[in-house]
């Protein structure tokens, strides 16, 4: 006779119903041999602990917290985490972080992933100065140095990705894009230099620290978690760090619906389905 599988709450026995909508791929193909091995012995061999029969299970991307009911024939699932931080791991290359210091030195303030790109892009092809960036990138503005700034917010901005460096030229720093910045100019397809830019983010310190809290640690994504983790206590309060922390929150919520990694939003998660990931409608992460 098999077990019956149960759950704590309805949300998991829902997200188990429908593992392609609420999970990543690399979870979905993971899961059902575990289940099949609940099933038919009500228990996984090797668990990480067992205390008063909850056993707590570690694969390579999540973890699952089950109690077993021998007599009855009855396993019920009480808690399931993805191992967020270790998939990310494994699809792109992510650096070791060995200081936290000076990190408010080098928050950005210019949030759109697609002129991101566009800015790599037009300094691959030689645009140099701030101005005539801002202007390709479709700033406006009455005073020529009102668009030079959002220029000089994209240098800023590639240079903390370590996607362009800047030398200086007489009275001016002049833009050179790096090896990872080229790779993403002259990468075939959009969906390549997203894939691209998100791996720069995420060995970007602020962006990976954040990632963790509102993953694993499952915090809620707020303009204060974000000050609280980068910014010192003394600067958290500034308008500078109001603005500079919401470009990095905008920043992880597209990583989430780009890659299917969850994030805990205030009151719910972000997870999209996993065919909808690359949707051109997918675009309104300012939400």
């Amino acid at each position: 006779m098999v077990f019956k599988i149960e759950f704590h709450n309805n949300s998991l026995k829902e997200k188990f119903a429908n593992l392609e909508k609420y999970f990543p791929s690399e979870v979905c193909q993971e899961i059902p041999f575990f289940l099949e091995a609940l099933q038919q012995y009500g228990e996984i061999s090797n668990s990480d602990y067992f205390i008063g029969n909850i056993n707590k299970i570690s694969t390579l991307t999540f973890e699952l917290t089950y109690r077993s009911d021998f007599q009855n024939k009855v396993v019920k699932i009480s808690d399931f985490k993805v191992k967020s931080l270790d998939l990310l791991k494994t699809r792109f290359t992510i650096q070791d972080f060995l200081s936290d210091k000076d990190l408010i030195e080098c928050i950005p303030q210019y949030d759109n992933p697609d002129k991101i790109i566009k800015a790599i892009e037009l300094i691959n092809q030689g645009v140099e100065d701030t101005y005539q960036l801002g202007l390709k990138l479709g700033h406006k503005g009455k005073k020529e140095k009102y668009i030079a700034r959002h220029g000089q917010y994209a240098h800023s901005t590639l240079e903390e990705l370590k996607l362009i460096k800047r030398t200086p030229k007489g009275r001016k720093l002049i833009p050179e894009v790096t090896e990872k910045g080229k790779l993403i100019a002259n990468a075939p397809d959009q969906d390549t230099k997203k894939r691209l830019l998100i791996e720069a983010m995420l060995n970007y310190q602020p962006v990976w620290k954040v990632i963790g809290e509102v993953t694993e640690a499952q915090q809620e994504l707020t303009d204060e978690l974000v000050k609280r983790l980068v910014f010192p206590e003394a600067d958290q309060d500034s308008d500078t760090s109001n603005r500079r922390a919401q470009t990095i929150k905008n920043w992880v919520k597209w990583i989430s619906k780009f890659t299917g990694i969850a994030i805990h939003l205030p009151g719910q998660e972000l997870q999209l389905t996993i065919p909808g990931l690359y949707s051109q409608e997918n675009t309104d992460f300012y939400d």
